[in-house]
């Protein structure tokens, strides 16, 4: 019949409307990191438009364009300003993580007989997480700094935690009950043993999860990287 549309071109009507929305989608993301990094760059709102139009943008849309999205992106930027009052509870967030994350991946291990390394990598998105809410979303490399340093030490702390149960069951294992019973997580000697024999507990599967851990809790509390009254 005529005027009526088969389902064949309904189906082709459809994919072309989503690739055009798609493509639309691209667009501003394109646009929207490209001024971003003219931001970042420190350059103005009338040279950043002025590209725009050169790269064949009607004039209007350039400047409205980046009079919204500079807004967008100043404010942003405000939230996630540094503060003083913001290291205390990034370092408490970050410790806890560290030592909730290190404990939680011990038990694991303890429980199964079998050390996750992959879990080393988790402890960089705890901890960058935990950084970032207790700061209130705030972002920077001072922040970040807490949260590699506290992946790490949840890392350590993890390990710590398996290497002093085994150490308690190879010491019952010798001497008994008792004895093992006197030996504390906090004692210097096992500290030192730890310490001592912390090179071969590390594998190279080890370190891979480490680095992976560091870049993730380095990446999780980065700022846009906008340096505000310009």
């Amino acid at each position: 019949m005529n005027g009526s549309v088969s389902r064949g071109d309904r189906k082709e009507t459809i994919t072309l409307e989503k690739n055009e929305t798609q493509s639309q989608g691209e667009a501003l993301n394109k646009l929207y990191d490209f001024v971003i990094e003219q931001m970042k760059a420190g350059t103005d709102k009338s040279t950043i438009s002025q590209e725009l139009v050169d790269m064949g943008m009607n004039r209007n849309d350039a400047t409205q364009a980046v009079e919204t999205i500079h807004a967008q992106i100043i404010k942003v930027a405000e939230e996630e300003q540094l503060t003083n009052s913001s290291i205390l509870p990034a370092l408490i967030g970050g410790g806890l993580a560290a030592v909730l994350g290190g404990g939680l991946w011990a038990l694991i291990a303890i429980g199964t007989g079998y050390v996750i390394g992959f879990m080393a990598w988790g402890m960089g998105w705890l901890t960058g997480f935990a950084v970032l809410l207790f700061s209130r979303g705030k972002r920077g490399i001072p922040l970040q700094i807490i949260s590699v340093i506290s992946s790490v030490l949840g890392i350590a702390i993890g390990k710590y935690f398996i290497f002093f149960h085994y150490l308690k069951d190879e010491v019952t294992n010798q001497y008994g009950k008792e004895i093992a019973s006197s030996i504390s997580i906090l004692m210097e000697e096992v500290i030192y043993d730890f310490m001592e024999g912390i090179g071969p507990m590390v594998s190279g599967f080890d370190i891979l999860w480490i680095i992976l851990a560091v870049i993730t809790a380095w990446r999780i509390p980065k700022g846009l990287g906008i340096k505000l009254g310009r």
